[in-house]
C-alpha cells in the first residue's frame, strides 16, 4: 500500500508513478517537460476511485537523480514541484510528506534548485526549513538544435554526451547553439544523520537565505477569492478596494 495521508474529505496525499504527473507538469510547470530520470513521485489528489486515492492530481512533486556534475550521485534531486493555479494548498506539506516517506525508504539526502530565470528564490524551501547552500554560477543547461531546445539531460540520453564539441561532431548537419541559464539557488535537506555526513562530504554549506526582489506568483499565498470565497466575501473585498481608492484620491 502506498503512503497515504488524508487532508480532508475531498483531498489526500499519496505516492504514484511519475508518469501520472505528466499532465499537471505539461499544463502548469514552467518547463513544460518531464525530467529524464525519475525515481519517486508524490501528489495531492482528489478523492476518488475504488481505493479512494485515485482522483485528479492537483499538485505534484517529482524526484530523480542529480546531474553528472556531482562527484557522488547516491542522493536525490527534487526536480519538479507544481500545483494547479488558485489551488489553496501549502506545498510545504507535500514536501514534508515526501521527505518523511523517503526517510523510510532509506534515502538520506535531497537537493533542489530554485530557477533565477523564473524569478524564483526558493521561498518554498525556506518555509520548509531547508538549508541554503548558495547560488551556483551560470552553466550550459541545454542546446538549440535546429532551433529546437534540447536539455542537457536529454542530450545525454540520446547521444551520450553533453559536450558542444562532441554534439557538433555527432550531428554535423545540424545547427547547434549552447544555451546558458542565469545560475540557480541550491537548497538541500538531510533526512538522516548519514545524510548530514554526506552533505558535508560533497561540500554543501548552510548560508543565510536569499531575499527576492519580487516575490513570484507561485510563492505567494492565495488571495481570498482563490480560496473559494463566497460572493459575499468577494463583495466585501470590492468594498475594501473602493474605500482604499477613495482614500487615495482624497488624500493622495
Amino acid at each position: 500500500m502506498p503512503p497515504f495521508e488524508r487532508l480532508s474529505k475531498s483531498l489526500c496525499m499519496t505516492s504514484t508513478k511519475p508518469a501520472e504527473a505528466w499532465q499537471i507538469i505539461r499544463d502548469h510547470h514552467y518547463s513544460k517537460r518531464m525530467p529524464t530520470v525519475n525515481r519517486f513521485c508524490y501528489v495531492v489528489r482528489k478523492s476518488g476511485g475504488f481505493f479512494g486515492w485515485e482522483g485528479d492530481i492537483i499538485a505534484a512533486l517529482v524526484l530523480g537523480v542529480p546531474k553528472a556534475r556531482w562527484k557522488e550521485q547516491d542522493f536525490l534531486e527534487l526536480t519538479r514541484l507544481v500545483r494547479i493555479p488558485k489551488f489553496d494548498f501549502q506545498l510545504t506539506r507535500l514536501i514534508a510528506f515526501a521527505c518523511n516517506d523517503l526517510k523510510k525508504k532509506d534515502q538520506h539526502l535531497v537537493i533542489s534548485y530554485a530557477n533565477k530565470i523564473q524569478k524564483h528564490h526558493g521561498g518554498i524551501y525556506q518555509a520548509a526549513g531547508w538549508n541554503y547552500h548558495g547560488e551556483r554560477s551560470p552553466l550550459v543547461d541545454g542546446f538549440f538544435i535546429n532551433e529546437n531546445y534540447v536539455p542537457t539531460r536529454t542530450c545525454w540520453q540520446l547521444w551520450k554526451t553533453c559536450s558542444f564539441h562532441e554534439l557538433t561532431y555527432k550531428l554535423p548537419d545540424y545547427k547547434i547553439v549552447p544555451h546558458m541559464d542565469e545560475g540557480k539557488h541550491l537548497y538541500w535537506r538531510a533526512l538522516t544523520r548519514f545524510g548530514k555526513t554526506k552533505a558535508k562530504r560533497i561540500g554543501l554549506q548552510s548560508n543565510p537565505y536569499p531575499k527576492p526582489a519580487v516575490r513570484p506568483l507561485d510563492e505567494q499565498p492565495p488571495r481570498l477569492s482563490e480560496r473559494g470565497a463566497t460572493p459575499r466575501d468577494r463583495s466585501k473585498n470590492k468594498a475594501v478596494v473602493k474605500v482604499k481608492n477613495h482614500f487615495n484620491e482624497t488624500w493622495g
